[in-house]
């Protein structure tokens, strides 16, 4: 008895590569093909159309062809990716027939990094038909690793948690520089993100902008400023980044109810009546 198996899997492997780095950074970064891009060692954060995921050693990032994307890590890494167009059946896209997910789990990473140590050295030999069927086969097995990890739960959602603290330096830099024109770019260089990127990003963590957040920290410091000096109205605006003193008071009645003079007269009379016995 035999059995005829007709090949309903058609691979075109582009590149096969490792890269080793300090520190990494692709800035909208477009490619034409799929990129598998497996994390041996590092960690990094990848943002795009879909979403912005934290990716660490084990994971395999799925970049789509003709997206821009960003790559960005700040600490020594190693990945291991391949470059592919894969079509099955009557020339329907892998990728959309099978959609899985932006980041993923690798299930068996021992494994997976083994077979693509054996498709890297088989892409760096000279070509033969031989060779091509090898290397079309073991990019497969990479492709089914990453399906199988997927049914093992291993898809990353971008709803995964967000490390809260990572914009700290961002809200440093507001805060060292409340009396001085900062820009949502200027704030987005520090990370090296695409502006609208980073603003997205932010406003998940905190609920708001990077504006709404410089506006929100001035205005808490010209409370302070309020509360605990004596100095001029038209001083404490220009602390806080407020040149036009009139602009101040409205911006500061907006949010607090009443305009600068009548707070700071309300925490005058509060702790002279607490004072007085």
């Amino acid at each position: 008895m035999s059995s005829i198996i007709h090949s309903q899997f058609d691979i075109t492997v582009l590149d096969v590569i490792k890269i080793q780095y300090q520190k990494r950074v692709l800035f909208d970064y477009v490619q034409s093909c799929y990129t598998v891009s497996y994390i041996q060692k590092g960690e990094v954060l990848t943002t795009s159309s879909e979403g912005e995921y934290v990716a660490s050693a084990g994971d395999v990032m799925i970049h789509r062809p003709n997206e821009p994307f960003n790559v960005i890590s700040k600490m020594e890494g190693v990945h291991y990716l391949f470059n592919i167009n894969a079509k099955v059946k009557d020339g329907d896209n892998f990728f959309k027939l099978f959609p899985l997910g932006k980041v993923i789990r690798i299930r068996d990473q021992s494994e997976y990094e083994r077979r693509f140590d054996e498709l890297r050295s088989l892409w760096l030999q000279e070509e033969e038909d031989f060779r091509n069927v090898q290397v079309g086969s073991l990019a497969f097995f990479l492709l089914y690793e990453i399906m199988e990890s997927t049914k093992l739960g291993g898809r990353r959602s971008s709803r995964d948690p967000y490390v809260t603290d990572r914009f700290n330096e961002a809200l440093k830099y507001m805060e060292e520089r409340l009396d001085q024109e900062i820009s949502r770019e200027e704030l987005s260089k520090l990370y090296h993100m695409n502006p609208v990127y980073f603003s997205r990003a932010f406003q998940k963590i905190y609920k708001l902008t990077p504006m709404q957040m410089l506006r929100k920290l001035r205005l808490q410091q010209a409370k302070q400023m309020l509360e605990y000096t004596d100095y001029t109205i038209e001083h404490i605006s220009q602390r806080c980044g407020y040149y036009d003193a009139s602009h101040f008071s409205k911006v500061f009645r907006g949010e607090y109810g009443r305009g600068p003079a009548e707070y700071r007269k309300s925490i005058e009379y509060t702790k002279t009546n607490i004072a007085t016995p």
